[in-house]
């Protein structure tokens, strides 16, 4: 769609200056890497980090701001998926989120058939069990 001149100018003169002032909108890179110090709330930046195992990490951080300096460590541990994934690995063993495992079960229950249970070793009880004596007959 072309515009005129006129339109041009009008759509320019109605659209309002977009002034950043911070990261607004859009990732700096690292940022995912940050997180607060404890200690004075400044940022602190990851310094290194390495596996415990497959499901444990353990990250140390150092605050930026010079005058606290504060290092720490952080462990993040996966606790459940969400998504079991097409490729599982039979060595890991995490839980399913509850609704995914409630999911699983509601799709094998609606899919599953039918059979007749037989009783291999006890016998049926056909009589009221809290009346007082059940009748096998």
């Amino acid at each position: 769609m072309m515009h005129t001149d006129a339109e041009l100018q009008v759509l320019q003169a109605a659209k309002p200056a977009r002034q950043r002032t911070s990261h607004q909108g859009r990732k700096l890179r690292l940022e995912g890497t940050r997180r607060p110090c404890p200690m004075c709330d400044a940022q602190a930046e990851i310094r290194t980090s390495y596996h415990v195992s497959r499901t444990l990490f353990e990250t140390f951080y150092q605050c930026t701001n010079v005058e606290c300096g504060c290092c720490f460590v952080v462990n993040s541990e996966i606790v459940r998926l969400l998504n079991p994934g097409a490729t599982p690995n039979p060595k890991v063993n995490i839980p399913l989120s509850t609704h995914v495992r409630r999911d699983m079960v509601r799709v094998l229950l609606d899919n599953a058939g039918e059979a007749a249970h037989e009783a291999k070793f006890t016998t049926p009880v056909t009589g009221d069990l809290f009346a007082g004596g059940a009748n096998t007959s």
